[in-house]
């Protein structure tokens, strides 16, 4: 019984510092404007966030290594000269940052599997 009790605590802590980051980097995804270019569902200016998941799925280390600046993108790489602007607002982030806005993007095909 012990052991349960602490699996599940495990679990919650897990859970809850996920939705900790998520909650995060939808805030970082929010205040630096993105949000203005990419939707959740749908492609209009920039890529969807589905679109973006779908694209980095299994690549979680390649999409914080381009939000960093230090790798092309996958994802329409004809508007990379558009993106690098926006890119550069992001240079004051810290890593824990950029994972959390990493993870956000990446989840969008469960956030948009759920509307």
């Amino acid at each position: 019984m012990k052991k349960v009790i602490i699996g599940l605590s495990v679990t919650a802590t897990l859970f809850m510092t996920n939705i900790h980051a998520n909650d995060k980097g939808k805030g970082i995804f929010e205040s630096k404007g993105c949000v203005i270019c990419h939707k959740k569902a749908m492609d209009t200016i920039g890529p969807s966030l589905a679109t973006i998941a779908a694209s980095y799925a299994g690549r979680e280390a390649t999409i914080i290594d381009y939000l960093k600046g230090d790798a092309e993108p996958i994802v329409d790489p004809s508007r990379k000269a558009v993106m690098n602007p926006q890119l550069a607002k992001l240079e004051t982030l810290f890593d824990d940052e950029i994972k959390a806005l990493a993870e956000y993007i990446i989840s969008a095909n469960d956030i948009a599997a759920k509307r």
